[in-house]
């Protein structure tokens, strides 16, 4: 992936905020896990992982737009900025569930599920915010499926 010279693009404190999985924690808490954060960028039409791989990692878009797409469904979604992509894959070994290619220029943070289990020994607190965030979106996801809803999930 191509990466910007003379800009930085480090993710402080304050651009993790707005993302519903990191606005209880505190400064401090989303410091250190935007220090944990892998820089990906990806450009319009590429491919970042494919149904079936290995789900390791949270994807964070900071910029831009992913679409996501499964063999098993006409449906596509669109995630921009602000949005995430796996959130299960912080606490379950499992393949993808589907397909994710940009739509355009996207700046991405990917947080490895390895580097936040290790975050969750040293913030035990923090990381039990962040399971019950995703507890959340999930149950959010399950009565969106079971009523007819949007069922996209971050």
């Amino acid at each position: 992936p191509a990466r910007r010279l003379l800009e930085d693009r480090s993710v402080n404190a304050t651009a993790l905020k707005p993302f519903a999985l990191f606005s209880d924690l505190g400064d401090a808490e989303r410091e250190e896990l935007a220090d944990l954060l892998e820089e990906r960028d990806l450009s319009a039409g590429e491919t970042l992982f494919v149904e079936g791989e290995e789900s390791d990692a949270l994807v964070l878009v900071l910029r831009g737009s992913v679409e996501l797409a499964s063999r098993r469904s006409v449906e596509k979604i669109a995630v921009g900025a602000g949005g995430t992509i796996g959130l299960l894959a912080l606490f379950a070994v499992g393949a993808r569930e589907t397909s994710a290619v940009g739509v355009d220029a996207s700046d991405l943070r990917l947080l490895r599920r390895e580097e936040f289990l290790r975050f969750a020994e040293d913030h035990p607190r923090a990381a039990f915010r962040i399971a019950a965030a995703v507890a959340a979106e999930v149950a959010q996801h399950a009565r969106a499926v079971l009523t007819g809803g949007d069922a996209s999930i971050g």
